[in-house]
């Protein structure tokens, strides 16, 4: 694991992460998603698409933020809050496109619309930053270079999903929701379980932009989970995601 300084200044150094509010940033954070999801995974129809972008409906009522790689100023990364209140169908999308029951018997709460809620989706970052089908069972990577140090160390990046999470828990504490739900690779829920966020599955794994299942993931009690180098990571982030 890294270093606290270390893990900090390796963030501050390659990373950012935004709010998209405005317009054009949103379309560049529906055009990192037509990038993953149909030219990398090849796996949405070309004619559920338009101009380079993906959207659904639930996209004009949600809180949309970005991953930027500073070196380059490229937007590498993307994940929403879909806010159940706001829902112009009144259900999260899990609850319209997860085929099979949920199972909250090992879950703190009994139904996903207990509480003020929210769905946690397209979290996804690009291949070039995503770990290697190789390393599947080694440590994450980053096969871009401009991570290395000056000595040409090269450093782990399997943090850049903790990252994704932890935007998500500030939005929903930002929000003043008590949990989110999502569709997630198990494998991801085991990175991010041994990161200390602590998830509840309440269904089995399905086929849906790959192999998932379905997660309550409560932000609250996230950052005391954390270590005190994954807490000032969070801080971080929250401080450049609320300003």
């Amino acid at each position: 694991m890294l270093g606290d300084s270390t893990l900090i200044s390796h963030y501050k150094k390659y990373f950012r992460m935004i709010k998209a509010t405005s317009p054009e940033l949103k379309k560049i954070a529906f055009h990192i998603r037509y990038r993953v999801y149909y030219e990398e995974k090849k796996i949405i129809a070309s004619d559920m698409l338009g101009e380079g972008l993906e959207t659904d409906l639930w996209d004009p009522c949600s809180i949309h933020a970005l991953l930027y790689h500073k070196p380059t100023n490229q937007p590498i990364g993307n994940v929403r809050l879909v806010p159940l209140h706001v829902s112009p169908t009144q259900t999260l999308p899990v609850e319209e496109h997860y085929p099979k029951p949920f199972d909250f018997s090992r879950a703190p709460v009994e139904h996903i619309r207990t509480g003020k809620t929210a769905e946690a989706s397209r979290m996804l970052i690009l291949s070039s930053f995503r770990r290697r089908e190789s390393d599947m069972n080694g440590d994450f990577e980053n096969e871009q270079e401009a991570t290395g140090d000056a000595n040409g160390k090269r450093f782990p990046v399997s943090y850049l999903p903790v990252c994704m999470i932890f935007a998500t828990a500030i939005l929903m504490q930002e929000e003043k929701l008590d949990y989110g739900v999502g569709l997630m690779e198990p494998r991801l829920a085991r990175l991010l379980t041994r990161f200390g966020v602590g998830l509840h599955q309440i269904g089995e794994t399905v086929d849906y932009f790959g192999h998932r299942a379905p997660y309550l993931i409560f932000p609250e009690p996230i950052y005391k989970n954390l270590n005190s180098e994954y807490r000032a990571l969070y801080d971080t982030i929250q401080s450049e995601l609320l300003g």
